[in-house]
């Protein structure tokens, strides 16, 4: 199981778990050059009230940590 939490500027944040598809998903958008913003909007959503500071993916396999730069 993944763990995904995004923190925003006005200091709230939103968790929530994943399965193992949304890490297929991440290396497929990291290998066709997405980062940072464009990686995360285009893996989770590019609707925000608040925008995100930064988006961290936990799991056994994996410890992220994307600015949303």
């Amino acid at each position: 199981m993944i763990q995904v939490t995004i923190r925003f500027v006005d200091g709230s944040l939103q968790e929530f778990t994943e399965t193992k598809e949304f890490l297929l998903r991440l290396s497929e958008l990291k290998e066709q050059g997405y980062e940072g913003k464009g990686l995360i909007d285009r893996l989770i959503t590019d609707d925000w009230g608040a925008p995100p500071v930064f988006v961290e993916i936990k799991g056994s396999e994996i410890d992220l940590q994307i600015p949303y730069s």
